[in-house]
């Protein structure tokens, strides 16, 4: 055995084989790495993509369309390599052209575009039904809805709303122009203390039975100015005479330039003022013809009145004396 590893030969043949051992053992890897990497770029896989927003082409001067659905599954199925992509940038697009058919109902296939040619690409609905009609527009005036009103302090009055622009363009197929009924702009006024002031509110169209209708709207919100005043009322005035005239005087009149004051409050305390009669003039000091300041009486539950005093003419003149004959 010694005598074998001493023949320079053998060692020879020994390294040799050692040698085509180790480059078979490398090329058996490479291949098999090689095997694995093909394996997975030719497998097939297959992702399905909801959602996807389903484009119109067709003339939008000229034709209104309805009928279409807002989004589409596409699905795609192909090599890994291809379909993640795909699936995860989604920049691609679904869409139905519109652009050779005239006004009517009709089935479109739905296409695709920016998809590697790699991939099988199916979409869910397939085939869709539109409806082509011409374009209508007419203008319409915007009233105004308020809601929670109730929710309003009882001092408080809700006056007129004012609206700008007052009407807006409405633009859709003839048939959905002929159900419109309504042009609303809405204002939440619950709890409000003061008046709201340029209130942007969208504008809402709706049928005779109270369903929003899908058209377009030019513009579509309007600018609103409800105005919210504490309650006021206007009551007339009128005066009497309070105490007795000095001696030898008698009260010819009382009069005053103001006949009316303005009394704030609740509304249902204000609706049952109808006037202030007979607000005392204290005479017992006149002796002659003078004006005179009297404070306006705050009824109960009466927030304010304006003006709180008011000038009052006193007209006297000397009393006559009778003197009984003997």
């Amino acid at each position: 055995m010694d005598n074998l590893f001493k023949n320079k030969w053998f060692i020879r043949i020994i390294s040799l084989l050692l040698a085509v051992l180790l480059w078979v053992s490398i090329n058996v890897d490479d291949n098999m790495d090689s095997d694995s990497q093909w394996f997975n770029n030719t497998s097939s896989v297959t992702e399905v993509m909801n959602d996807i927003p389903l484009e119109v082409q067709f003339d939008s001067e000229e034709y209104v369309v309805t009928g279409l659905p807002q989004n589409v599954a596409v699905s795609v199925e192909g090599p890994n390599s291809a379909v993640a992509p795909v699936v995860r940038q989604q920049n691609f697009t679904a869409f139905v052209d519109l652009n050779d058919l005239g006004p009517g109902t009709h089935e479109v296939t739905v296409q695709h575009s920016g998809i590697s040619n790699q991939l099988s690409v199916s979409i869910e609905p397939q085939v869709v039904e539109v409806t082509i009609e011409e374009k209508e527009s007419q203008n319409f005036p915007v009233t105004i809805d308020l809601i929670n009103e109730s929710q309003i302090e009882n001092e408080y009055t809700v006056g007129e709303a004012e609206i700008d622009p007052n009407e807006v363009t409405i633009t859709g197929s003839s048939a959905a122009i002929d159900r419109v009924a309504s042009v609303k702009a809405i204002i939440d006024v619950g709890e409000a203390d003061a008046t709201l002031e340029d209130i942007e509110a969208p504008v809402k169209v709706y049928d005779a039975q109270g369903n929003e209708l899908n058209v377009l709207l030019d513009p579509t919100t309007v600018d609103v100015t409800v105005p919210i005043t504490r309650s006021e009322k206007d009551v007339p005035i009128s005066f009497e005479p309070e105490g007795e005239a000095p001696e030898g005087m008698e009260v010819d009149s009382i009069s005053s330039e103001t006949d009316s004051v303005t009394i704030s409050g609740p509304n249902d305390v204000l609706d049952e003022i109808e006037n202030f009669e007979d607000i005392p003039v204290d005479v017992s000091d006149v002796t002659e013809n003078e004006t005179v300041e009297v404070d306006i009486p705050l009824p109960e539950e009466v927030s304010s009145v304006e003006p709180e005093t008011v000038e009052v003419e006193v007209e006297v003149e000397v009393e006559e004396v009778t003197e009984e004959l003997q």
